[in-house]
């Protein structure tokens, strides 16, 4: 049952001299914008809405006259100034109004109020009061109407006593209440009938005090194991951050075993790189071979040409000298002297071209010099493979480096005080987790043996009563109106503690949605008293006190939007100025949560607030723009007109 806005009209209020706004109540489209500049009257429609629903609960007397419109063209000294609010809820209509009236004479004024009147489907309603706390109670009207720029206050509206009470008229627990009370009322006024009852024996008034002092006790062992339960929940939490916290300290000690191994593995690369780091420097010292190997070819090469020649030429010229000094003709002839004189002549040039002996002997040595530095190359040729084995090992001792500074950096702090402070923590809280466990299941027993021996008790008053039919009628009535109190008490602890875990839930969600650190928290939580908490990942529970702007705002955003969502009435939800001072991210979450409302969403906005990036996220969800406008400046007047670009 969704209640929603569809009219505004104001007259005489404020900068307003007569404004009539009318929203399109689109069955999916749930949301309207107006935009208006600092000044120009966006707070001051917002306050109307709460002056008309709350009158002087909202504005003072003295602070209303203030109120009234003096434009240029309102001097008279008699004047009438009227907001008027019509809502639509399940095909009925609701119509407020609220006037007041000022008479202005000479430096005095006077101010007169009429009492708002209330019109339920064209039907006047004598006690409008009580219609308009029906429809919207004032208690809970921080959590429809609620001003961004005093965000930060919501986070602490939740600790008072008032708020408390709003809170829980708006889960209907104050209703169940009055009836446990209305219940406990009758309960005793019946047992006291039953008292004084005439004929009654001394053993049936016997027994009746016994069995209202067995009640007490009862009463008295439940309230202790309430209280008990209470505190088990409170300890349960402590123990789980305590565990949460001991389990991160054992994971800094999995680290540090982690950077004793790593260390280790670290020596090992390192002596490795040492010995490879040798093998390369001994290769740098002749690393001008390999890269001059082919003129050292080249020289090998010429060597041995120059050898083979020599030989060739020492024995040519043997062989010549062997010729001339052989006798016989090998060719069938002797020499004559032109041939003598030509061998002769070709002896004397070989000669001449031989070295001596040394410096051929010292060509051939070196000849095999080179050729064995040739040889030697080939052992050189895995150079480049060399050189990357060593950047592989460079680049795995570095990683480890990293990854060993990176798990001390997290075991900064850690110490063997603070670990054994941790696992005391842990079993102190263990042990008094087991200690309230303890004690519950002690009073549970007690508290079923004095309800077997208060089942047997009242039976054997219902016996006595049965003797006298007064007795007997009032001693039925007794037994229907205790039974009437256990359930009802039943059903507020049941709709407590239900209430109170989908709140968590909720705001829990949408906190999650419109926070920019999602993944650090784990939630809401909202305590028996309705304070608010943050629950870290880690375990720890921040109070808003700790939090950002930006993150109170969400906090405050996603409680108040949750108890609306869980509520039978969705109220409308009317923000003014809400996102201007919120960092990008911050705006983009809440602006994408609205559409997820059950509720009319209506937001009051300047240009800043809602950019066009975030605008065009709304538009598609949006069924009226408006945009405030200021009247010549002599007039003191705004006027609210429906934007026709978007």
């Amino acid at each position: 049952m969704t209640l929603r806005l569809k009219q505004i009209r104001l007259t005489n209020w404020k900068c307003y001299p007569s404004q009539n706004i009318t929203f399109n109540l689109h069955p999916d489209r749930k949301i309207q914008i107006i935009f208006g500049n600092n000044g120009h009257g966006k707070t001051s429609l917002m306050t109307a809405i709460l002056w008309c629903l709350y009158g002087l609960d909202i504005v003072s007397k003295e602070t209303l006259k203030t109120y009234f419109y003096r434009g240029k063209d309102n001097s008279s000294p008699a004047r009438e100034m009227r907001v008027e609010l019509n809502f639509t809820r399940n095909e009925k209509n609701y119509f407020i109004s609220r006037t007041a009236k000022l008479n202005v004479n000479g430096s005095t004024s006077s101010l007169s109020l009429e009492e708002a009147l209330f019109y339920e489907d064209g039907t006047i309603r004598s006690n409008s009061r009580e219609y308009i706390e029906a429809l919207l109670p004032k208690s809970i009207r921080d959590f429809f109407c609620f001003d961004g720029l005093k965000i930060e206050q919501y986070t602490q509206i939740t600790q008072t006593k008032e708020a408390k009470e709003a809170i829980e008229k708006v889960l209907g627990i104050p209703e169940l209440r009055n009836l446990r009370d209305d219940t406990e009322k009758a309960l005793q006024e019946l047992e006291k009938r039953l008292n004084k009852a005439e004929g009654t024996s001394q053993e049936f008034t016997d027994k009746l005090q016994q069995l209202r002092e067995l009640e007490e006790e009862i009463d008295l062992q439940q309230g202790q194991r309430k209280n008990a339960k209470d505190e088990e929940k409170n300890a349960i939490v402590i123990y789980q951050v305590a565990q949460e916290k001991a389990a991160q300290i054992e994971s800094l000690r999995e680290k540090l075993e982690e950077i004793n191994n790593l260390d280790k593995k670290r020596i090992g690369l390192q002596t490795e790189l040492n010995n490879l780091q040798k093998s390369i420097d001994s290769w740098l010292k002749k690393a001008s071979i390999p890269l001059l190997i082919n003129f050292v070819q080249e020289m090998a090469d010429d060597l041995q040409v120059t050898s083979l020649k020599s030989t060739y030429k020492t024995n040519s010229t043997a062989i010549l000298k062997a010729i001339l000094d052989d006798e016989s003709c090998l060719c069938g002839r002797c020499l004559d002297k032109n041939s003598r004189d030509f061998i002769l002549q070709q002896i004397a040039e070989l000669e001449s071209l031989e070295v001596d002996n040394a410096t051929r002997i010292e060509k051939d040595q070196l000849r095999i010099y080179l050729q064995g530095i040739i040889r030697d190359n080939a052992k050189f040729s895995n150079y480049s493979q060399l050189l990357l084995q060593r950047d592989r090992l460079e680049e795995e001792i570095e990683e480890i480096n990293q990854h060993i500074k990176q798990l001390k950096q997290e075991n900064t702090g850690i110490n063997q005080d603070s670990v054994r402070d941790i696992w005391r923590k842990v079993d102190e809280s263990e042990r008094k987790v087991k200690e309230i466990e303890e004690r519950i299941e002690r009073l549970q027993k007690e508290i079923e043996i004095k309800e077997k021996q208060l089942e047997h008790l009242r039976k054997e008053v219902e016996i006595l009563a049965s003797e006298n039919q007064t007795t007997s009628m009032l001693s039925n009535q007794v037994k229907m109106a205790r039974g009437l109190k256990n359930a009802t008490n039943e059903l507020i602890e049941w709709n407590i503690d239900n209430s109170q875990k989908m709140i968590n839930q909720v705001t829990s969600d949408r906190y999650l949605q419109v926070t920019n650190k999602p993944e650090e928290y784990r939630g809401v939580e909202i305590t028996p008293e309705y304070t608010l908490g943050i629950r870290t990942l880690t375990g720890k529970l921040l109070n808003p006190d700790v939090l950002s702007a930006g993150e109170k705002e969400a906090l405050a955003f996603a409680f108040i939007t949750g108890l609306n969502q869980i509520t039978d009435n969705c109220v409308p939800l009317i923000m003014d100025t809400p996102f201007g001072h919120l960092d990008e991210e911050h705006q983009k979450n809440i602006i994408n949560s609205l559409p997820n409302l059950n509720s009319q969403v209506i937001i009051l906005a300047t240009d800043r607030d809602l950019p066009d990036p975030l605008l065009n996220l709304l538009l598609p969800h949006t069924t009226d723009i408006f945009k405030i406008h200021r009247l010549a400046a002599d007039e003191d007047a705004s006027v609210i007109e429906v934007m026709e670009s978007y």
